[in-house]
């Protein structure tokens, strides 16, 4: 119900700032390849990372019995991905460009998911939990500078700023949809289990996961096709 309302509050948007004489957002502008997949490449980087960590606490916590305190601390390798990240991205840009950094850092930060299918009960996956959330943090960090870079390069200095704030409300958007979106697909498969708690979680997780790895391939593939080549700066 609540995606069916959103759907028509976005047409009715789209017809009112149609017609407005001072639109909010102009849709000429979200015309533009750079602006429109920019922001979906961004708003999926945030869908899939952090929805990660959502699963991946479902699985420190249910399947390896880690303290809340014990999990979090787990993620500091993520963290540490993350910056690692921030610093590499624009030398990623600057060498290939800004659809070669999205597309690249989209396919490394999908085989890292990926290759979290093969976590199991066993006390010793947390080395690869720490390694793959490592590489994909900083996989994921280059795809989000290079979608901030490409959704406001090539405008002029008037739609600067509301190209920021669709960025910004790409992030916010992709942060809200990811982990209903994997919890569901969690659930879905957690539920329908007849196992015991632990391998249902680990079930449920490996299989949202999957679809996580997933969305970073189509994902990757999607900007590859329809984002245009390297964006100049404004």
């Amino acid at each position: 119900m609540s995606f069916a309302a959103a759907v028509v509050l976005l047409i009715a948007f789209a017809f009112i700032e149609r017609r407005a004489s001072f639109p909010l957002v102009p849709l000429g502008v979200l015309r533009r390849s750079s602006v429109s997949w920019g922001n979906i490449a961004g708003m999926l980087a945030f869908v899939t990372e952090t929805s990660l960590v959502f699963l991946l606490t479902l699985y420190l916590q249910k399947v390896l019995g880690y303290t809340p305190l014990a999990a979090g601390l787990s993620f500091a390798v993520l963290g540490i991905g993350t910056v690692l990240g921030g610093l590499v991205g624009p030398r990623v840009i600057g060498r290939f460009g800004n659809k070669a950094a999205i597309v690249g850092g989209f396919v490394v930060q999908g085989i890292a998911t990926l290759t979290l299918v093969l976590i199991s009960d066993d006390a010793s996956s947390i080395w690869l939990v720490l390694a793959a959330t490592f590489v994909g943090g900083v996989a994921n960090l280059v795809v989000i500078v290079g979608f901030m870079v490409t959704a406001t390069s090539g405008l002029p200095e008037s739609e600067q700023g509301m190209a920021t704030g669709l960025t910004t409300m790409s992030q916010q958007v992709g942060i809200t949809m990811g982990t209903p979106i994997m919890s569901a697909v969690f659930t879905a498969v957690a539920l329908a289990s007849t196992a015991p708690q632990a391998e249902a979680v680990l079930t449920g997780v490996t299989t949202a996961i999957w679809v996580n790895g997933g969305i970073c391939i189509a994902a990757a593939v999607a900007v590859a096709l329809f984002l245009r080549g390297r964006v100049k700066t404004a």
